[in-house]
């Protein structure tokens, strides 16, 4: 199945979760927030939130300074 990881197209295997997703495109898993089709998944509910083809995916990571 095919989704979109902040505008980029990726290719995952059927019933993959939004933890795999996190894992295949190396993003980091701390100060990260992660919205599928715009609603925010909280951290718990990665490993439950199961992805589906032409899912929206946005990963902001936080940034510090000031």
């Amino acid at each position: 199945m095919n989704i979109l990881l902040n505008s980029k197209e990726m290719t995952l295997q059927e019933g993959a979760t939004l933890q795999q997703l996190i894992q295949e495109a190396n993003l980091p898993t701390q100060n990260i927030a992660i919205a599928v089709n715009n609603t925010l998944i909280l951290r718990d509910n990665w490993s439950q939130t199961i992805l589906n083809n032409g899912d929206n995916v946005v990963a902001i990571a936080a940034a510090y300074g000031g």
